[in-house]
């Protein structure tokens, strides 16, 4: 997994057929900031469009987010699961990595 490279320049015309999410560094761990471009792009909290965006995704994208998600597992269940899981009105960073970690599955 190159981490240097944007996405669009890895896979292609399918990741500029959306929007990307915008998320702040302030509100996300510093050991998550280097994966934010993945929750940023697959960060969609509408799981029929999730779905869909996955079904559309190439095979090595899908996979290429499947080990990201193992990457940062146990560093998603820290903060998914830590205080912030507690919070009334979850920020959208939080929803988007949730959300990054559901279209992982």
């Amino acid at each position: 997994m190159n981490t240097d490279l944007p996405l669009v320049e890895r896979y292609g015309g399918f990741f500029r057929t959306r929007e990307k999410l915008k998320l702040s560094e302030a509100k996300v761990p510093p050991k998550l900031w280097p994966y934010m471009m993945w929750a940023a792009y697959w960060g969609v909290s509408d799981d029929i469009d999730r779905e869909k965006l996955r079904d559309e995704a190439p095979a090595d994208a899908i996979d290429e987010l499947r080990e990201v998600v193992a990457t940062i597992d146990q560093d998603l269940n820290e903060w998914l699961a830590g205080p912030a899981a507690d919070e009334s009105s979850p920020s959208e960073e939080y929803i988007a990595f949730s959300a990054m970690r559901m279209a992982s599955f």
